[in-house]
């Protein structure tokens, strides 16, 4: 049996402070503010890409882009700590049975909700029971034939609930961070559509009646809640600035504090000498629908995946689409233990090697397909397009007409993307999209479930990790199952003078909202 025992939150509280001791020792220079005296923190204004809340208040909604703004609304099962490991928050312990078909979870029973009831696990139960709810996207891997189903929520007492599955889940902890960990509260559990409102949450921040929907939410602190001593601003403005430039000269402007940016923006920041860091981790890769063959015979042999993306030529197509970004054939990040510096050698730019893989694959003459593209994609493809015919390969590119048919395609065409996936969470992206929702043809790859079930086996053991995790590395991409394109940058733009330097956890594109610190 293995069994892990936390204090509520103690992790990532100690990284965090440890953080802000760190920082005081620092200066900001540069970017935005006056210099010198107390750094006024009433407010903390973050400008972002998207819309936080474009579906409401209710979390599992959502995926990881929103992370950073529920985190103070909600209280979550398990967190992301400063080094990006998964930590118990609402989980006081938790146990795995012998052979990990079931694990249980001791909860912190003094987590307050808005009507003044507190966390049960009748309540978690609640929450979790609504995996079969199409429209909560974060808890689909969870439903009825998802490769992470919970088969069953056995409450135990008043502060234990069991979650039973199939088959071994080692590692399923990992699942249950935000958003799919959030809790919500009695009113929103009962009622998901009261969420698309009003919040539900147990946190330490609440929406202010000052939020305007789509344009500025504000999060404030609530006093009577313990862990609001950690977040060091008395308030969060989320402010949704779609426009990459935009963004930009909010940034620099001094209009907003905290600015998600785009690689192409950064030597602009830096000529404004306003404070910049970047973070990596995340690879924009197309992705195969198709791996069985179901859609067309040659999509179930992986030589034509292999073929198909030694035919990029990844410097000249990041060069003149994602200038800035690092392009990349490993299907994990550079800093991650996984990487494999061999496979950008295996898979660098070669056309003739190209033809020779589909040659030896029955298609010397090459074949044709359809992709359907979007706004967001059709760049991306359309730079792609003339490497895939130079080896015989014929990609006709279609405009999607709706949501509902870009989202169709994993159904009906081979191959999709480009999509971003983020490595904090390996087991995550392996079970929730390699044989989640990018699997509807059930396809096998006994290297990529090995390399994984060792993953899980690992625990703690860091050696075990990293050959398991290269390992998973080299089986997604000699499968094909992925086709990495670039490491995408996280560039964050900030005032020096009214906050500290943030930092990441792990790979992830957001920090965490309350490790952001005052400038000292």
């Amino acid at each position: 049996m293995s069994r892990i025992t936390t204090a509520r939150g103690a992790a990532v509280l100690a990284t965090v402070a440890a953080s802000a001791l760190a920082l005081s020792a620092c200066t900001g220079s540069g970017g935005g503010g006056e210099s010198g005296g107390a750094v006024d923190t009433s407010k903390l204004i973050i400008a972002l890409d998207s819309d936080q809340a474009a579906l409401g208040y209710d979390p599992a909604r959502y995926g990881n882009g929103q992370r950073m703004f529920f985190e103070g609304i909600y209280d979550s099962l398990f967190v992301l700590d400063e080094e990006g490991k998964v930590v118990p928050q609402l989980v006081t312990s938790f146990e795995y049975n012998a052979d990990q078909t079931e694990l249980t979870l001791d909860l912190d029973t003094t987590a307050t909700f808005d009507d003044g009831s507190t966390l049960t696990a009748d309540l978690v139960k609640q929450n979790l029971d609504a995996r079969g709810n199409p429209d909560l996207s974060a808890y689909s891997g969870f439903a009825k034939g998802g490769q992470n189903e919970i088969s069953e929520v056995t409450v135990v007492d008043d502060d234990t609930v069991t979650l039973s599955f199939s088959a071994g889940k080692p590692g399923f902890e990992a699942n249950l961070v935000l958003p799919a960990g959030a809790i919500v509260g009695p009113t929103g559990a009962a009622d998901r559509s009261s969420l698309d409102a009003t919040p539900d949450g147990s946190g330490p921040l609440k929406v202010d009646d000052a939020t305007v929907k789509g344009n500025s939410y504000l999060l404030v602190k609530d006093e009577d809640n313990a862990a609001a001593a950690d977040y060091p601003f008395d308030s969060y403005e989320f402010r949704p600035i779609l426009d990459p430039q935009a963004r930009v000269n909010a940034a620099i402007s001094g209009e907003v504090d905290l600015a998600y940016v785009t690689s192409d923006t950064k030597a602009q920041v830096e000529s404004a000498d306003v404070g910049l860091v970047v973070n990596g981790g995340t690879i924009q890769n197309l992705i195969a629908f198709d791996k069985a063959g179901a859609t067309a015979p040659q999509w179930g042999d992986p030589r034509v995946f292999q073929a198909l993306s030694m035919a990029i030529d990844r410097d000249a197509y990041v060069g003149a689409v994602h200038p800035g970004e690092v392009p990349t054939a490993n299907a994990l990040p550079a800093d991650n233990p996984g990487y494999v510096p061999e496979l950008d050698d295996e898979y660098a730019y070669d056309p003739d090697a190209a033809k020779a893989l589909l040659a030896d694959a029955g298609y010397p003459d090459g074949f044709s397909f359809d992709f359907t593209i979007t706004p967001a994609s059709q760049r991306d493809l359309e730079a792609i397009q003339p490497y895939w015919e130079a080896i015989g390969v014929t990609v006709n590119l279609k405009n999607a007409a709706s949501t509902e048919e870009a989202f169709a395609v994993v159904q009906t065409e081979p191959l999709g993307g480009p999509i971003p996936l983020t490595w904090t969470n390996p087991l995550g992206n392996v079970y929730g999209v390699l044989f989640g929702f990018a699997n509807f043809h059930e396809a096998q790859n006994d290297q990529i479930q090995a390399a994984a079930g060792a993953l899980g086996a690992a625990g703690e053991d860091a050696a075990a990790q990293e050959t398991a995790l290269k390992d998973l590395n080299r089986a997604i991409v000699d499968s094909g199952w992925l086709i990495p394109l670039y490491e995408q940058l996280a560039p964050w733009a900030y005032n020096t003078a009214k906050v500290a330097e943030p930092t990441f956890p792990g790979a992830e594109v957001f920090p965490i909202l309350a490790s952001l610190q005052p400038a000292s």
